[in-house]
């Protein structure tokens, strides 16, 4: 082959590779960027609730499905890719001009406790333009979710069990989700959510300027539901409300949630109460989960509180196999006084 030759094969050779390179850029640029729930193949799945149990970073996760059941996730909590909390937080963990967020809790990673009222720890996750996209992701584990910090589990947390629960949200709904949010008094530690967006959303600018709650009742009670039309209420009891008799007054009622003896078998594994941080009940009559970030005692009758219940009958059995275990029929409690009454317990579950 002549030198000429040679040459021109070369640079085409270069050419070749360049436009290779530019294609994979435009591939990766163009990936979908969503603000949904994401199991851990990365589908976008309208909701999903994982729980870890005691002394282990394996988890189980049971999520939206004709008829969802418990199934071990693909990786452990620690792992920073092919979890499906991983890839939810993706958006939150790293940086990402399409997905704006704002993070709350009483102890949140590389500070000190914050907030010694409220216990409540989220993340709201809000697609920036015209893709109709939001999440709240609810979870009980301090130290945990570092913004554009990359994903870190905290390992102290590993003896504890732990919970989380992630719901796909219409950006309609992200008053309700802020007002509750509102009520739970929160410490925000992270938030960029835009000038633009806050305009539309009246809740969302009170919860991010610290609006405080001035008017009774101080407890709030959203419904609303997912993309996919599953029916949620999310409560906020603000400090105020212990001392509001109109409060007390709306929080009676007739439902019957079961208290759960220890140790219960729950998602494949025996668990104690003791050593589990994740706070959940059934409602019965109602097909319905609840996951709190309470501690259900007495004194915390008096801090702010918070629930998010999600209502499918799969999720309800698959929660009722560990609520089987009952102490007795002295357990089964009504709704009355404060919002932790209202949730059915006044001892851990």
């Amino acid at each position: 082959m002549s030198e000429n030759r040679l040459l021109k094969y070369s640079k085409f050779i270069e050419i070749m590779y360049i436009a290779v390179i530019l294609i994979l850029i435009l591939l990766n640029c163009s990936t979908a960027q969503v603000a949904t729930c994401t199991d851990d193949a990365n589908n976008n799945v309208d909701w999903f609730l994982v729980y870890k149990p005691p002394n282990v970073v394996s988890s189980n996760i049971i999520k939206s499905a004709v008829n969802p059941v418990w199934a071990q996730s693909a990786r452990n909590v620690n792992d920073d890719n092919g979890h499906s909390i991983a890839r939810t937080l993706a958006h939150f963990t790293a940086n990402n001009g399409d997905i704006k967020v704002l993070a709350y809790s009483d102890d949140p990673p590389n500070l000190p406790p914050r907030n010694e009222k409220s216990k409540a720890k989220g993340v709201l996750l809000v697609h920036s333009g015209a893709d109709d996209e939001a999440a709240w992701f609810v979870h009980t584990v301090p130290k945990f979710l570092a913004h554009l910090g990359g994903y870190s589990w905290p390992a102290t947390e590993t003896a504890k069990g732990h919970m989380f629960l992630c719901l796909s949200l219409s950006k309609a709904n992200l008053n309700s989700v802020a007002k509750a949010i509102r009520y739970q008094e929160p410490y925000i530690y992270a938030n960029n959510l835009p000038a633009a967006l806050l305009n539309l959303h009246n809740e969302l600018s009170n919860l991010v300027t610290g609006v405080e709650v001035r008017v009774t009742p101080f407890l709030e009670h959203a419904k609303f539901t997912t993309k996919a039309a599953a029916n949620i209420e999310a409560f906020g009891k603000h400090t105020k409300s212990f001392a509001d008799t109109r409060s007390k007054s709306i929080c009676k009622g007739q439902y019957q949630l079961r208290k759960i003896a220890s140790p219960m078998q729950f998602a494949g594994s025996q668990v104690s109460r003791e050593a589990d941080s994740a706070k959940w009940a059934v409602v019965d009559g109602k097909n319905t989960v609840c996951l709190t970030t309470n501690d259900y005692k007495v004194g915390e009758k008096k801090i702010p509180g918070a629930a998010v219940c999600l209502e499918n009958a799969g999720l309800y059995n698959a929660f009722s196999t560990a609520a089987e275990f009952l102490f007795g029929l002295q357990n089964i409690v009504t709704l009355k006084d404060t919002l932790l009454d209202c949730w059915g317990v006044s001892t851990p579950l």
